[in-house]
């Protein structure tokens, strides 16, 4: 069954890209009308999109002014509390304030009068995983903890590095005890073995390993695991301000804690400005595509940096130690566990990432190639998670049948979507002949389809903007005309979307179909301007 299930993804996209060139030779007229039809479903999706992703960026906006830390002292008084939010909803200066007010009163009339509503018991676990990162790389993720405004004595670093990589990572492991080991309750360094028989050299092993460590500490000081919450982190992953604090009043308001994962917002933009066009225009897709999940939770599924219950991980058995798509697929593990009563609580805050950048710009293309590649990988999802839900009969069937629908669909779409648009509406000119050629539908096919994508590009206004107003400042060595290249950029879109987003796709699902399994790859994380040790350590007096 196993098998089947990684054959059927790539069946599917070749049966189409074969498919549809045969289908417009022998019957024209019906790929045209399937034509019309697809390129409507698209325009309506676009629009759909955009709607999402302006919804979830004036959300965004609406949490950046939360003062989270004091809403959780709140929570002490929940009448009070109540009181107050009634006030604040029916003062709100605009409607989402207004909603934002109403939507936090309604979560907090739905707690349980029994729940532990104190957060100062909350402990923060934080696992950094490194293999060759440069030192300001993960200097830079753990000032974004220190600097968030949340009790640094609650919080759990713990630097999870390689064994294989030891020689390579000792300076640096020594440069960043040194001058951090003081600032959280703990800062551990883990030490992940290398050819541990049954794990893959994957991200998954070594955060499970450092989350094994981590919970000997837990058990020594008697912590329970109830009142830890993990956030595993990339090497680049920086936070928000506001992130544990939003993070630690979701759980202890959301309806079922333990069984929700918390989503930030990922966004890479940590050097977007030294990035090229095509790679700034793939990492800031990537990151529309969450925030428009974001506004869909019901949609939602963890990915790359991610939050949980400390808990819930040690009852699923941690991360997969021997698969890629790590970061997913813990969401499907505790969907499985909890019989489908799971969810993914989407957090309106950020955490920000490196954009693919190599030293060359052919390097950086073809780091951005690979990443893409891995992360459609999670194409492998179908193979792990279809056989059980065959097996379990505790999901309800609509449930595992509309999962499973998603999950098909959108890896079948990642790899045609793209192409099909660009070239599916020329196919049955092509290859229908003169018995296609001289009809009506021939003569109008072109424009209807020209305009009804053209229409659709419009929804890229929208993108634009967003993207613009979450841009981090610029730097100071670029002029004003740099903004420039970052409306200019979308210009790429089309490419970007078949060449990094459809052919990675088609890839990673053709190697599957043929049993060519794909090793981890680590994105590089270079930095055009990375501060040595020493200006490191004069940024730390400073």
């Amino acid at each position: 069954m196993i098998r089947f299930f990684e054959i059927l993804p790539g069946t599917l996209t070749w049966a189409t890209l074969i498919g549809a060139p045969v289908l417009a030779y022998f019957h024209p007229v019906w790929v045209s009308v399937y034509i019309i039809l697809f390129d409507l479903y698209w325009f309506l999706k676009a629009g759909n999109v955009a709607l999402h992703l302006m919804h979830s960026y004036a959300r965004l906006k609406v949490h950046r002014r939360i003062d989270w830390i004091g809403c959780l002292n709140k929570l002490s008084d929940l009448d009070e509390f109540r009181f107050e939010l009634s006030v604040l909803a029916a003062r709100a200066e605009n409607k989402k304030l207004k909603t934002f007010y109403q939507e936090q009163l309604g979560r907090i009339n739905q707690i349980p009068f029994d729940r532990d509503l104190d957060w100062k018991r909350l402990y923060h676990l934080i696992i950094l995983p490194t293999v060759n990162e440069d030192v300001s790389v993960l200097a830079s993720s753990i000032e974004s903890y220190i600097a968030a405004s949340y009790p640094k004595d609650r919080m759990i670093f713990v630097l999870a590095t390689e064994e294989r990589t030891r020689e390579v990572t000792r300076s640096k492991i020594e440069y960043l005890t040194n001058n951090y080991s003081d600032k959280f309750y703990k800062f551990i360094v883990t030490v992940h073995p290398d050819n541990v028989p049954g794990e893959a050299r994957v991200k998954g092993a070594n955060i499970t390993y450092a989350a094994k460590e981590a919970q000997k500490i837990f058990d020594e000081l008697t912590i329970p695991y109830e009142d830890v919450l993990v956030s595993a982190f990339d090497a680049d992953t920086t936070v928000a301000n506001n992130y544990f604090a939003q993070l630690s009043f979701n759980f202890l308001t959301v309806k079922k804690p333990l069984q929700t994962s918390y989503q930030p917002m990922p966004m890479f933009h940590n050097n977007i400005w030294d990035t090229p066009a095509i790679a700034r225009v793939i990492a800031t897709s990537s990151s529309f595509w969450q925030l428009v999940e974001a506004s869909r939770p019901d949609r939602l599924i963890t990915f790359s940096s991610h939050a949980m219950s400390f808990k819930t991980l040690v009852d699923v058995n941690f991360w997969r130690t021997d698969i890629i798509p790590d970061d997913s697929h813990i969401f499907w593990q505790c969907f499985i566990h909890f019989s489908g009563d799971y969810r993914t609580q989407p957090l309106f805050t950020t955490v920000s990432m490196d954009a693919v950048l190599g030293e060359t710009y052919y390097e950086t293309l073809v780091a951005q190639y690979k990443q893409k590649r891995r992360w459609a990988w999670g194409v492998t999802e179908m193979s792990l998670v279809f056989p059980e839900f065959f097996k379990s009969n505790k999901i309800p069937l609509w449930k595992r049948l509309l999962y499973a629908e998603r999950l098909l669909e959108g890896h079948y779409f990642w790899a045609t979507a793209s192409i099909m648009i660009a070239v599916l509406g020329w196919l049955p000119l092509i290859f229908g002949g003169d018995r296609f050629g001289q009809t009506v539908l021939a003569v109008n096919l072109p424009f209807l389809t020209r305009i009804i994508m053209s229409i659709a590009t419009f929804f890229l206004i929208f993108s634009v903007y967003v993207n613009l107003v979450l841009l981090p400042p610029k730097p100071s060595q670029y002029s004003r005309w740099k903004y420039f290249s970052m409306i200019f950029q979308w210009i790429f879109a089309p490419i970007v979307s078949s060449v990094f987003g459809s052919a990675p796709a088609i890839d990673a699902q053709t190697r599957l179909m043929f049993g060519k399994y794909m090793e981890f790859f680590i994105t590089p994380k270079h930095r055009k301007h990375p501060l040595k040790l020493e200006q490191l350590e004069q940024v730390r007096v400073k």
